[in-house]
């Protein structure tokens, strides 16, 4: 079984949906937790300490350990970390779920709502895995989990949303070539379950229904459990996780078209080349033989 005794995770979004999901099997694979929630809704609005501290009072009825923190990721980042420090000593995992979804069509009055999404789960995605990595680098296995989403194949009316995903994403594969060097390994999930976004979501009824059913959150935090082990033997990657589904998530690139003295008229000509998917290979496993970079484009 793998197991966390000794290790100390921090859970950010901890106290509702997926991240309290993944607070409670962290914990009881014996994982020291610090639950994090500003305690807002879907839509980042107002706060309450309560859903952390109910998933630190579920933990400890349980025989595990835990603490909450109230803080926002956009703004309390080493605060979260010093309440990991004080109660625990040590940081050796950070799963980052904190997120918002507020769901708008684009246009100049969405440029607010992006710049939000942006602060709170991307840049707050960021900001706590940086107050985190001293410790992470210390703890010599460090691990950090990320949430992107499926999302990122489009979704109508999610621009702000699936943008600051997509940094996450790019973030992860880039962060991950950096930390390796250093003993950490960085990976994400793109999660598919019912959870308060699913609810509030503008989809059809009979979606939300089979999300409700057939999408758990629990079938997801089994795939960040993996991730945040030491014995974990990826690192870069994005995992899609739904409904006991586990897929790479990935990019690719094709052969393409080559000619040095291109035209538009070229590009209109050839643009059934440029977009077989038929030669699509996805990019390397970092770390790996295949190993994908911007360098491998100037081969």
């Amino acid at each position: 079984m793998l197991r966390f005794d000794g290790k100390v995770a921090i859970v950010t979004g901890g106290g509702r949906g997926l991240g309290r999901s993944h607070a409670l099997l962290l914990a009881s694979r014996g994982a020291s937790v610090v639950v994090n929630d500003f305690g807002s809704s879907a839509a980042g609005q107002g706060s309450d300490t309560s859903p952390a501290d109910d998933v630190v009072s579920e933990i400890i009825a349980a025989g595990g350990k835990a603490v909450a923190n109230y803080d926002n990721v956009t703004t309390g980042a080493e605060a979260i970390v010093q309440t990991a420090i004080d109660a625990f000593g040590r940081i050796d995992i950070v799963v980052n779920n904190a997120g918002i979804n507020h769901m708008t069509p684009f246009g100049p009055e969405a440029i607010e709502g992006i710049r939000k999404h942006m602060e709170v789960n991307f840049l707050g995605t960021a900001a706590v895995t940086a107050a985190a990595w001293p410790h992470l680098v210390a703890s010599g296995a460090g691990r950090v989990v990320n949430t992107a989403s499926p999302t990122l194949v489009g979704f109508e009316q999610q621009s702000a949303y699936v943008a600051s995903k997509g940094a996450i994403f790019s973030f992860t594969r880039t962060l991950a070539m950096e930390a390796l060097k250093v003993g950490i390994r960085v990976n994400a999930i793109a999660p598919t379950a019912y959870t308060r976004m699913a609810a509030e979501a503008e989809i059809p009824d009979d979606l939300k229904k089979k999300l409700e059913s057939t999408m758990t959150t629990a079938m997801v935090s089994p795939t960040v459990a993996y991730l945040a082990h030491e014995d974990c033997s990826i690192t870069g990657e994005t995992l899609l996780s739904q409904g006991g589904l586990m897929q790479r998530f990935a990019l690719t690139m094709n052969a393409g078209y080559t000619n040095t003295e291109v035209t538009p008229e070229d590009i209109q000509k050839n643009l059934d080349t440029i977009l077989d998917d038929t030669t699509s290979k996805p990019v390397g496993i970092i770390g790996s033989e295949n190993e994908g970079s911007l360098l491998d484009l100037f081969d």
